[in-house]
């Protein structure tokens, strides 16, 4: 993006905000570019930093029919989003944005305007990740919960409670599959589960466990299957991707990964990252044949760029319409930087993510 163009659109959306008093009507939302006017709508989630209360969403349009805006909810909301969001869904456009630091769920408009908002107890887990069925969303929590919700007044319907510290979670044929991923001993050391629990969406009462590696972390449903990512613990143990048989109650190995996303092709693309004796990061694309159970070693990136070698891939989506990939990368400090291939693997464009940690993309019509 140009830096000069980038500059005058911050400094006109502070001029914008300084003069919203409200955000109860379309009249008093702001003038942004591209309000109204956007064919297709990319949301980037920047995570923020620890503390830092500087997660945001911005706003990018593929189809380049409508300027950058660093962030979305900023500008609709006349309000920060928080500290640390970890995750955000879509379903029938609106979008469902997961605060871990602040605690809380809320549902925004396809322009980015806030509707409602679940606040997570003081006393209970921070949430971690969200899933959205049949008009209900299931938030997995720390502390061993997942909270199920009415999807539009983020009401608290029911509760499942069970495992420890509580992370990925999807549901599918009216089954959740939720990570129960480590514990922490009276002393402070931390042991690490190996078990997804499967519970009854309807019931939200426990169903069974299924051995998984150790730490599991994010799990997805692709094409009617659920993949686990595990953690590992950090040492000999390394993150992996796994697939469940959910018939035998058991996990079979894939690989070694630590981020995976589907591709619109019937792939799913995966990066492996790990550090040396010396702590010099190297990262790994690969590609997973479904069909076949065939792991394809060779990049699916035709041009990275040199520095995907070196820094930290903290973003991997796939625009599911165009089959565009999107790399996200952070050095944890300063603004991250998005990287757009089209489907053959070759670069298109780059620019900046509008805040530290891009996390996610969703995708809107």
């Amino acid at each position: 993006m140009n830096l000069k163009k980038y500059f005058l659109l911050a400094i006109a959306t502070i001029f914008a905000n300084v003069a919203i008093t409200s955000c109860s009507s379309d009249e008093d939302e702001p003038e942004i570019p591209g309000n109204g006017e956007v064919t297709r709508k990319a949301f980037i989630l920047n995570e923020g930093s620890w503390g830092g209360n500087n997660a945001g969403i911005a706003m990018y349009a593929p189809n380049g029919d409508a300027d950058f805006v660093g962030d979305i909810y900023f500008a609709k909301n006349n309000a920060k989003l928080g500290d640390l969001a970890n995750d955000m869904i879509e379903e029938d456009d609106h979008l469902y944005v997961l605060l871990n630091g602040s605690k809380y769920v809320a549902r925004l408009n396809k322009e980015g305007v806030e509707q409602a908002r679940y606040v997570v107890g003081e006393n209970d887990g921070t949430p971690r990740w969200v899933d959205i069925e049949d008009n209900y969303l299931y938030v997995s929590q720390y502390g061993g919960k997942v909270s199920k919700l009415d999807a539009i007044n983020l009401t608290l319907v029911a509760e499942y409670k069970g495992g420890n510290n509580l992370e990925g979670v999807v549901v599918e044929d009216g089954k959740l599959y939720v990570a129960n991923a480590y514990k922490v001993d009276g002393s402070g050391n931390y042991e690490y589960n190996t078990e997804v629990h499967v519970v009854d969406a309807v019931t939200m009462k426990q169903v069974k466990t299924i051995a998984v590696t150790e730490n599991p972390e994010r799990i997805f449903e692709i094409d009617d299957k659920i993949y686990v990512m595990s953690k590992g613990n950090y040492v000999e143990i390394s993150p992996s991707m796994q697939v469940l048989d959910v018939v035998e109650g058991k996990s079979i190995y894939i690989t070694n990964a630590d981020k995976i996303t589907e591709g619109n092709n019937g792939l799913i693309y995966g990066v492996r990252s790990a550090y040396d004796a010396n702590w010099n990061l190297t990262n790994e694309f690969f590609t997973y044949n479904p069909k076949t159970g065939a792991v394809e070693e060779q990049s699916f990136l035709k041009d990275a760029p040199s520095i995907f070698s070196t820094i930290a891939i903290y973003l991997l989506e796939v625009d599911e319409t165009t089959g565009d990939i999107y790399v996200g990368t952070s050095d944890y400090v300063t603004t991250g930087t998005i990287y757009r291939f089209n489907k053959n693997g070759n670069l298109i464009e780059t620019f900046d993510s509008g805040g530290i940690n891009p996390k996610t993309i969703v995708f809107v019509d």
